[in-house]
C-alpha cells in the first residue's frame, strides 16, 4: 500500500500570502480508473468513472458533478499549485501583483489555444465571469467573484459591467483590480467562475453546448477534449495537440463511465474492466500488502443541513439539541474505516498556512460535540419534552451506499437521545441537488471538498450574501468575523478569525451538523505510474497519468 499526503500546504500559503508569483507577487466524487485492473491489461486507454451526470459543463452555470468530472481532464485554469505549494503556470505565463495586492495582471500564453485553434484570449475568461455574474447563471460560485470590484453590485443588479474591475483591453492580458487585498486571490483561479469559455461559441449559459448536444462548440483548452458522449453511459476524451502543455500528457485517450454504486466499481475493477478506481474501506484488508492501494486523507467534509427558516429548525435550540444528539464516532463506525469523525465544519486535516498544523490540532476550542444530556435540555426548552409533539420531519440524502449507512445511523442516534423519528428519503444525487439548492428540505446531506487550500473555501458558503447558502444562513456576527478576515493580512491573525467565525457558525448559530470527514482510497493497476496530487483536494489528477509504455516517456 502507498499513502500519499499533501507535502506543504503551509508553504503554498506562504507564498500566497507574500505575493511572490512570476513577474511581483473539485468530482468531488468522480473516480479515476483505467483499462483493465490487472497488470499487463492490453487496453490502450485509461478508463474512468464518474457519478451520473448532475448540472452543466459550463464554468458560468449550474457546475455540479458533471463539471468537476470534465475538469478533471479539459479544463486549464490560470495556473495550479505543484505538491510542494509553489505554482505550475499553464494558460498563463506570469502573473504581477502590484504593492498593496489590489491588483493582479495575469500575461496570457502566446501559444494557448482552443482544441479548434482558436486563440484563448482575455476575452474568454470574461465571457464566464459576466455570464457568471447574472443571477440566472445558477452558478454556486458566483461570490466566489465578489474579490473583484464592481462583481457583487452586478450580481445585485445594482451596478453593471462598466463598473466591473476586469480589464480585457489586450487579448493576452486580464488586469483584475480588487475592492480590497485578497490573501487569497491567486488560489480562486482555479474555480469554474474563473476558467475561460469560449467568446463565441460558449456564450448561452447552460446552452446545448454545455449539456453536450453540440459537440463542435464544446471545445476545449485543457488536456484533453470531449470527442464521444452518450449521456449516463459514458465519455470518451481524446488528446488536445493544441494544449500549451501536450508535451507532459502521455495517454491518448480516456474514457469516464458513468457509474454510482461503489461496489460494482470495485468489481469491474476486479474484473479487469477498469485500473484506476475510487474505492472505500471495504477493499483496505484485501490489498492491505499491495501496490495497488493507495490512500490519502481527503479535504472532505460531511454534514447536515438544517432549513433554518422553517420549523422547527427556526428555533436554535433545536438545531443545537440535533448537532448534540449525534455519537459522531458511532456513526463514523457504521460507515466504515475510511471515515472518521469530525464536529468541525473544515476538514480536520487541512493545514493552516498560520502554524503548519491541521485545522482540528491548531483549534484552541473544540466545535459543538456529543451531549445528550444537554440535548434533551435544550429539546425540553423549546417545547418537546423527550420528543414530544415534535412534528414529523424528512432527511434527505442521495441514494448511494455511504449515505445510505450515515443516514441510518443518524436516524438511530436521533431516536435514541432525542426521542424523534426522522424519516428517510433517499433521492438520486441529481435530485438531491437540486432541492437542496432550492431550499426544499428539512434536514438535507450535504457533502463540500475543499476547492482551494484555504479555509475559506469551507466557510465563505454560509456568508449570507453567498451563492452557495443552501439554507440562508443569515448570522451577522458570522459575517462581520469573515469580513475582518479577509482584510487581515497577518497569517496568524487571520487564522484566529477564521477559527472564531467558524466557532459561531457551528456552536452559536449551529447552521448544521458536521458528522464524517473522509479518506481518498485508490484501486491503482501496476501499469498506470505519474501519481501528482492536487493539494487542494488530496487527489490524483487523472490528467497527468501514464499508461502502460509511456512510463518511460514521463
Amino acid at each position: 500500500m502507498k499513502k500519499l499526503w499533501k507535502a506543504t500546504a503551509t508553504v503554498a500559503a506562504a507564498v500566497l500570502l507574500a505575493g511572490s508569483l512570476a513577474g511581483c507577487g473539485n468530482s468531488g466524487g468522480s473516480s479515476s480508473s483505467s483499462g483493465g485492473g490487472k497488470s499487463g491489461s492490453t487496453s490502450d486507454m485509461i478508463v474512468t468513472t464518474m457519478y451520473t451526470e448532475a448540472g452543466s459543463l459550463d464554468s458560468a452555470g449550474e457546475s455540479g458533478l458533471w463539471w468537476w468530472s470534465y475538469d478533471d481532464v479539459c479544463m486549464a485554469p490560470i495556473m495550479e499549485m505543484k505538491e510542494d505549494g509553489s505554482w505550475d503556470y499553464i494558460l498563463a505565463e506570469s502573473v504581477d501583483v502590484n504593492e498593496d495586492m489590489t491588483q493582479y495582471t495575469v500575461h496570457l500564453r502566446s501559444d494557448a489555444k482552443w482544441s479548434n485553434g482558436d486563440d484563448v484570449t482575455s476575452a474568454d475568461f470574461k465571457n464566464t465571469i459576466v455570464r457568471a455574474l447574472d443571477p440566472n447563471c445558477k452558478s454556486g460560485y458566483s461570490s466566489m467573484l465578489y474579490p473583484i470590484a464592481g462583481t457583487e453590485e452586478m450580481y445585485n443588479g445594482t451596478g453593471d459591467e462598466s463598473g466591473l474591475g476586469v480589464d480585457t483591453s489586450d487579448d493576452k492580458t486580464i488586469v483584475f483590480n480588487l475592492k480590497e487585498p485578497c490573501a487569497y486571490f491567486e488560489q480562486l483561479f482555479v474555480l469554474p467562475v474563473y476558467m475561460p469559455t469560449h467568446r463565441e461559441l460558449q456564450t448561452e449559459t447552460n446552452g446545448d453546448w454545455a449539456m453536450g448536444n453540440d459537440m463542435d462548440a464544446l471545445v476545449s483548452c485543457g488536456p484533453y477534449y470531449l470527442a464521444e458522449y452518450v449521456p449516463n453511459q459514458y465519455s470518451v476524451y481524446k488528446k488536445n495537440e493544441n494544449y500549451v502543455q501536450a508535451d507532459r500528457i502521455k495517454t491518448d485517450t480516456i474514457k469516464k463511465m458513468v457509474m454510482d454504486d461503489t461496489q460494482s466499481i470495485i468489481n469491474a475493477y476486479k474484473s479487469g474492466e477498469l485500473n484506476f478506481i475510487s474505492a472505500d474501506y471495504t477493499v483496505m484488508d484485501e490489498y492491505k500488502d499491495s501496490d495497488e492501494l493507495i490512500t490519502s486523507p481527503a479535504m472532505t467534509s460531511y454534514y447536515v443541513l438544517f432549513n433554518v427558516n422553517e420549523a422547527p429548525f427556526d428555533d436554535v435550540r433545536v438545531r443545537q439539541a440535533f448537532s448534540m444528539a449525534v455519537n459522531r464516532d458511532e456513526v463514523a463506525s457504521a460507515c466504515g474505516s475510511s471515515y472518521e469523525a469530525s464536529d468541525f465544519f473544515v476538514a480536520k486535516h487541512l493545514k493552516s498556512s498560520a502554524s503548519g498544523k491541521d485545522w482540528a490540532e491548531e483549534a484552541e476550542e473544540d466545535p459543538i460535540g456529543f451531549d445528550p444530556d444537554k440535548a434533551k435540555e435544550l429539546l425540553a426548552e423549546a417545547g418537546y419534552p423527550d420528543g414530544e409533539g415534535f412534528p414529523a420531519i424528512t432527511y434527505k440524502y442521495p441514494s448511494l451506499q455511504l449515505d445510505s449507512d450515515m443516514a441510518q445511523a443518524l436516524q438511530a442516534q436521533w431516536k435514541t437521545n432525542l426521542g424523534i423519528e426522522v424519516e428517510l428519503q433517499a433521492e438520486e444525487q441529481q435530485v438531491q441537488v437540486a432541492e437542496r439548492r432550492s431550499g426544499d428540505f428539512q434536514l438535507a446531506r450535504m457533502r463540500w471538498t475543499a476547492d482551494f487550500t484555504d479555509p475559506f473555501t469551507f466557510l465563505s458558503m454560509y456568508r449570507s450574501n453567498d451563492s452557495y447558502n443552501d439554507n440562508k444562513t443569515n448570522c451577522p456576527e458570522y459575517d462581520e468575523l469573515m469580513a475582518q478576515s479577509n482584510e487581515e493580512s497577518d497569517p496568524t491573525a487571520r487564522f484566529e478569525l477564521l477559527h472564531q467565525a467558524e466557532s459561531v457558525l457551528v456552536n452559536d448559530y449551529c447552521f448544521g451538523v458536521p458528522v464524517l470527514n473522509s479518506s481518498n482510497i485508490y484501486l491503482v493497476s501496476t501499469d498506470i505510474t505519474n501519481f501528482e496530487i492536487d493539494p487542494s483536494r488530496n487527489m490524483i489528477r487523472t490528467k497527468y497519468l501514464v499508461l502502460g509504455d509511456s512510463a518511460s516517456e514521463s
